[in-house]
């Protein structure tokens, strides 16, 4: 009877010492994954005013090039 009950203890505590890895996983994970974005937009939006226009235009001479004929 006693090594039952212990058998069972230590599996509730394997069980709970995974549950905690992966907990603690999917926050890092999150937290990576909120960090890289951040940081990428950060990127984008550091370009300067005049690169995005010349972009923007080159994007619509594009558009304008497959259009006509």
């Amino acid at each position: 009877m006693n090594t039952t009950v212990t058998t069972n203890q230590r599996l509730v505590n394997i069980l709970l010492v995974l549950l905690i890895i992966l907990v603690l996983l999917l926050i890092i994970g999150t937290v990576a994954r909120f960090l890289m974005g951040g940081w990428m937009m950060g990127g984008m939006m550091g370009m300067s005013g005049q690169m995005m226009n010349d972009m923007m235009s080159a994007c619509a001479d594009m558009m304008r090039s497959f259009q006509t004929p």
